[in-house]
Parts: C-alpha cells; structure tokens; sequence
C-alpha cells in the first residue's frame, strides 16, 4: 500500500502507518500538483486537503486507486462528500475529537477579550502602567450566554458555563430537542431569542447552506447592547464586513473570530478595532489533540482498507 499525507500528524501516527504501507509526506501542495499524485496512492490523510467542491476540477476523477480519505479533524466541509461515495472512496474523520480543547478555546478568547489582556500586554511592553485605563473590564461569571449549536463542542462549552462560572445558558439548534438541551445544563429558544438576551453569543454549528452568513446585520443589531460574540464553528456564518460595523457602531461591544470566510485572513478591516481579537483557526490545535488524531485517524483508514490495529500487532 501506498498513502499519501498532506497535513502535519504526529510522528507516532506516522510510525504506526508506516507499519503497514509506504508514507509519502507532502506539505503544502498546491491543487495542480495535488491532483497529479493523488492517484498514485491507496491512503490520503488531511486536514485541510484541497478536494471538490473546493477548487475548480474534479481532482479524484481518475482517482481509480484511492480506497479511503481520512481527514484529521472535527468537519468535513472541505469534502464533496456524495462525489466521494459516488467514486466508490471510504471517508473517515474524527468527530468529537478535539471537543474540549475547542470549548477551552472559546473562553480563552472570551477572557482575553472582557478582560482586556491584549491590549493591556501591548501598553505593557511600550512602559505604560495605567490601571485605571482598564476599569470597564467585565466580569463573565453569571452572565447570560448564548450557544448557537448544541453538538459535542457546544455540549462541552455549556459544561464549562455552568460549573465554571455558573452562567445561565440558552442554546439554539435546532437539530437538539428542548429535553436534551435541559440535560446538558441548556434552555432552547429561538435564535431571536437567544441573541436579544445573551451578553455573550457564541456558535459552534457546521457551515452548510442554512448556516451560512446566519448572523448578519439584522441578527447583530439585535444583539445585546454590550455584548460579546465568538465564532469558533466555522467560517462563513457570521457575516463579517456586519460584524466590523456593528463593532465599530454597536450594539456589540467585543467580537472575537477563531475561523473566517477566507482563510488565511489578511488585511480586514476588523484588525483595526481595538476592540475584536483572531486566531488562525487554532482552537482545537493542541499537544492532546495532536497525538491522538494522528493516532486515530491512520487507526480508521488503515481499519477502511481491512487492517485492524490491536495492542498485539502495534
């Protein structure tokens, strides 16, 4: 077997991979180059790996070897995935996989944001040491947020919002029932509802054609005045040039973005409000996370061609 690699997995991933097949590890392959190769292997592990419907041509079309696509993360909107059943490929991803960490990432974002960390580091480093400046910091605990998206990363960040900082919880999905939205700790309301009445709005949904540009002008306006919103889900839901007015006018008083509409961003007008921070869509990307999706994903493409990997063969 052959398998090709096109993403940063953890070396134990790899080891074990190539215990059964030969590895071939390509970083940053561009879609001509890309679809060349691709058919010269049985396995192709990604994250971010350019398939249809995300660049002009089909690049599997003559892909007559491909057995499985493994994707190493969480989603799956980088793959046409009816084209790929219909080519007859195996697709696996690991849904769940980096919960946690992306739920930490959400208040890692939300602290940074109420509690001015940034910009008071910044003031910090040109020898400004004015506390006063920072006394319209705000507290969360007991604050009224808004989970758009009540799945497995939304379910963990309700967890941390309840025992963290005893915060009342609204959600929004309507793919969950108002009984399962009580369970994990959650009231189900509209969407009207939850953003006229949450001080922090954040979304963890899937970007498909019913979410995407959800939050735009309308909805953001009728946020709360004060409010904080995140965008840790996908890129694409929150509209973002009515994101930059409604921070630079109101009502919203912080937004925060882990993944855009284009990524990599560069550029935005969003970077020149002090009052909006970003990641580079890193809010799952840590050492846990890192050795087991490589670990688990060659596991669920090597089990896809018929291998299944035990303590004794490991």
């Amino acid at each position: 077997m052959r398998a090709l690699v096109t993403d940063v997995i953890h070396e134990s991933g790899i080891e074990l991979l190539r215990s059964y097949s030969e590895v071939d590890i390509l970083l940053d392959l561009d879609a001509d180059k890309f679809q060349n190769i691709v058919n010269g292997y049985d396995i192709l592990i990604g994250r971010s790996t350019p398939l249809t419907p995300r660049i002009e041509y089909p690049v599997l079309e003559n892909c007559h070897r491909l057995k499985v696509i493994g994707i190493a993360s969480v989603g799956l909107d980088q793959v046409d995935q009816n084209y790929v059943k219909d080519k007859g490929i195996k697709l696996v991803h690991l849904p769940g996989i980096n919960s946690q960490s992306v739920a930490e990432h959400t208040f890692a974002l939300l602290l940074s944001l109420r509690r001015h960390v940034f910009s008071a580091y910044e003031e910090m480093k040109k020898g400004n040491w004015n506390k006063n400046k920072y006394l319209s910091a705000r507290d969360i605990f007991q604050n009224t947020i808004g989970i758009i998206g009540l799945g497995n990363i939304g379910s963990h960040t309700a967890r941390i919002a309840n025992n963290g900082f005893q915060m009342n919880v609204l959600c929004y999905d309507p793919y969950v029932s108002t009984k399962e939205c009580r369970a994990k700790g959650a009231t189900k309301v509209s969407l009207d509802t939850l953003l006229k009445q949450s001080d922090i709005v954040t979304i963890h949904a899937p970007l498909t054609d019913e979410t995407y540009h959800m939050i735009g002008e309308e909805q953001l306006q009728i946020m709360k005045k004060g409010s904080t919103l995140i965008n840790i889900g996908r890129g694409g839901i929150v509209n973002e040039e009515a994101l930059y007015n409604a921070l630079l006018n109101g009502p919203i008083q912080y937004g925060a973005l882990d993944v855009q509409e284009e990524e990599p961003l560069y550029n935005s007008p969003l970077f020149t409000l002090p009052n909006f921070i970003a990641t580079p869509h890193i809010g799952g990307l840590t050492q846990n996370y890192y050795l087991n999706a490589g670990n688990t994903i060659v596991k669920k493409c090597l089990l896809a061609c018929g291998i299944e990997i035990t303590k004794q063969n490991v």
